[in-house]
């Protein structure tokens, strides 16, 4: 009688533990989902400012520039700073998903002005960084902007 339900206890645990492994199935195909566009578009004001790798933030006043990328492809500068533009225009960027070049063109310009670009979170924060060269090979400037709230 003892061995009888000892077999039995064993059966009843084999069976619970076969069907406890059971893989889960959210009957969702996997290539639904997507990842959501980064959204570049609001007004960006400058937090640090580096030539050369050098910090160069408290050199000048940079807090009145701003950099409006405006939802409908436009852009805006406001209180200009040497940006590799001048004048307002339109913007894109390569891959709204996974942005890493930013193209400026100037309202009537016959070509675009193309960035490299980060957009990381620092602080909780989307931030986004632009690098550039302004025509002379051996200065790079990199601007780190915060998006400003209204």
């Amino acid at each position: 009688m003892r061995i009888f339900i000892k077999a039995c206890v064993a059966a009843l645990l084999l069976g619970v533990t076969v069907t406890a492994c059971d893989s889960y199935n959210d009957n969702e195909t996997p290539g639904k989902f997507v990842e959501a566009d980064k959204q570049l578009d609001g007004v960006w004001q400058l937090s640090t400012v580096k030539r050369n790798g050098v910090d160069i933030t408290s050199t000048m006043d940079f807090s009145k520039f701003r950099l409006h990328l405006n939802a409908d492809g436009s852009y805006k500068l406001e209180n200009r700073l040497p940006l590799p533009v001048k004048y307002d225009g339109v913007w894109s960027v390569d891959d709204p998903t996974h942005p890493f070049v930013l193209s400026f063109t100037e309202n009537n310009a016959l070509g675009a002005v193309e960035v490299g670009i980060q957009y990381p979170i620092f602080d909780g924060q989307r931030r986004l960084s632009i690098t550039h060269s302004p025509g002379c090979g051996t200065n790079s400037y990199e601007y780190n902007f915060v998006k400003v709230n209204r």
